[in-house]
This record gives C-alpha cells, structure tokens and sequence, in this order.
C-alpha cells in the first residue's frame, strides 16, 4: 500500500477523457455504478489520474459541475491522503510487482464499515503487475463484493490480468485521441510545432508521455540509445556489452520506454524503404547499413519489430523475465539485420 501525499490536488480532466467520463457519471448518479472498473489503455494517456479524479467525484459530499467541489470535507481528507474510505494499491518500487500480502490486505479494508457514511473505492494500479497468487487474492475480493465498494484498476496491458479478472469488470476503454486533438494540447503545454509532432509519433500518439519524451534528459537519454543501436548496426559495439549498459536504463527512462522508441526507429526503416522516401538522420545512417533493396529487404526487419512486441508483452504481463537476457537476445538479433 503506499500514500497520497500530503495536499495532492484533484486532477482535471484531460480533453480526451470526456466521454468516458460522462459515461461514469451518469451511471454513478444513478446508482448504477458497477463495483469494479478497468480502466484500460497505452501508457501516457492519464488513466491514474481519472480514477483519482473519479475515486474523489464518488467521496465528495457536494460535486459541482459533474467533479469533485474540492473544498468539502472529504474532498479536504482526500487531497491530504486520509480519507478513509480511499484505499491506494501500487508497488512499492516502480516496476515492481503487487505482492500478495498486499491485495490479501484489502479483505480488511472491503470489510468493514464506511467511515465517512458513503462509498469505499479500492484504487490499484497497475492491475496486470501482480503474480498468479496476487491476481486469485484479488479476484476473491472482486467475486464477493462487499456492498458500497468500488475497485478501480488500472491497466497498460489488461491482456496480462487473469480472464476472470477482467469479465468481473465493466471495460472502459481509453483510446489515442486524434493527432490534431494531442498536438493541440501538446502546444498548450508549451511544444512548439516540429518537437510535439517528433514526441507525439515517439509515444505512439499518448500525449502525456509524448510531454515526457520532449524533456531535455528524456531526449538525450532517447539520443544516446539511438546511437548504441547504431554502433551495433555499425559492428563498432558489442551487444552483450551494450545490455549491460542498458538492462537498468538511467532515470527517468525504463526498459518498457526504451524498446517502445526501438519500435518506432524500425517503423520509420520499414516506411522509408517501402517508400523510397527519406526520413531522419539516423534512420538513414542506418538503412544505409541495412543489407537488400527494395520492400523484399523488409521481412527481417518485420520480424524483428514482432520480437520487440514480443519483449514489451513480456514486460508488461508482470511474469518479471529475466530483463539482461531479454535485452542481450534482441541487440543480438539487431546486430544480425546489419551483418
């Protein structure tokens, strides 16, 4: 279990949210909200943050506008991080796994009594970060709801949970808004055009993480990565010697982040060449390496994109593999492309 901290306000709602938040609102204020929610969706589209706003809507005594008012009593307790009927479930450890002990421990929460008089919200995130003792822990608690209780999980990968998990959930789905949607809010976040478009196509159109990205030490993280991958296209660097650099990759980035960007590099190589066309300075240093003309050239390269899905599945799914080995496997295949 871990903490809000202290005064943590209530989040806003994001421009691409709205209909999943309308759609929850009504079925709240009718009295038809379902006792479990996953909330589901790539990273960086601010699915935590809209549980959070809703966990503080279900609380407040007085919501104005369809939100929480912020200034209530609950609304007070749950900005300092001690409401009692707001339970926060994560990992201990960014990365890391939900432990048994910790979802065993919300029998306790579940079972008693409201201490503020109105609903109990369990917010776990991320759901599919738990092993098959932790996922059976939870799925009793969702299998005999205590009334008045409300689980919100939140999920990256929800195809990593347990079936029976997730048919005891009603699915609320957050799909990439549209490019002229993100950018327009990338702007009034304070990107300028070239780099929002460049962040925006990096984090697969999920415009929070595409702010991330645009941050200086993001980018030169991103840039000394690209140039690791490029030295082994060259045959300059060694790829077991270049997972031992990157199996732990420094803050803020992670290994998850990391192959997401490689995925993007090998779609530019695979649009360029298909298409004759050119692309950034070092797509083109490595197509240049790239043995084969033409689009027949591109089945290893399709193949090897897989493997990188394969490896963020694997990542995701909360199986914890062996992260030196996974990365030593695919820089070794990458090396391969370029031979």
């Amino acid at each position: 279990m871990s903490e809000v901290p202290e005064h943590t306000p209530i989040p806003s709602l994001l421009p691409w949210q709205t209909e999943q938040w309308q759609r929850l609102g009504t079925q709240w204020r009718a009295g038809r909200c379902p006792h479990a929610l996953l909330l589901s969706g790539q990273p960086g589209l601010g699915k935590r943050a809209f549980a959070e706003a809703f966990s503080a809507l279900v609380l407040c005594e007085q919501p104005r506008e369809g939100q929480a008012c912020g200034s209530c009593k609950d609304c007070h307790l749950w900005q300092a991080g001690s409401h009692p009927d707001f339970l926060r479930v994560e990992p201990e450890k960014v990365g890391g796994l939900l432990k048994v002990e910790q979802i065993r421990q919300l029998g306790d929460f579940v079972s008693r009594t409201s201490g503020r008089g109105g609903a109990r919200l369990v917010w776990l995130a991320p759901a599919e970060a738990m092993n098959i003792n932790a996922a059976n822990a939870l799925l009793k608690n969702l299998e005999e709801p205590a009334a008045s209780v409300i689980f919100l999980l939140v999920s990256d990968s929800p195809a990593g949970l347990l079936p029976t998990i997730r048919s005891r959930c009603q699915a609320v789905a957050f799909p990439s808004p549209s490019a002229e949607m993100a950018l327009q809010w990338l702007h009034g976040y304070g990107l300028k055009e070239g780099a929002a478009t460049k962040a925006l196509a990096l984090a697969g159109g999920a415009p929070l993480l595409a702010a991330q990205l645009a941050e200086p030490k993001c980018e030169e993280i991103r840039e000394r990565f690209l140039g690791e991958l490029i030295a082994l296209a060259q045959g300059s660097a060694r790829a077991v010697a270049a997972a031992g650099r990157w199996e732990t990759p420094p803050e803020p980035a992670d290994l998850a982040q990391l192959i997401q960007f490689w995925q993007q590099w090998v779609a530019q190589m695979a649009r360029v060449r298909s298409c004759d066309s050119t692309g950034d300075t070092q797509v083109m240093t490595l197509l240049q390496r790239f043995p084969g003309i033409g689009q027949g050239s591109l089945r290893p390269l399709f193949g090897f994109y897989d493997h990188l899905v394969q490896a963020r599945k694997g990542l995701a799914s909360g199986a914890n593999p062996n992260r030196r080995l996974l990365l030593e496997e695919l820089m070794i295949r990458w090396s391969r492309l370029f031979a």
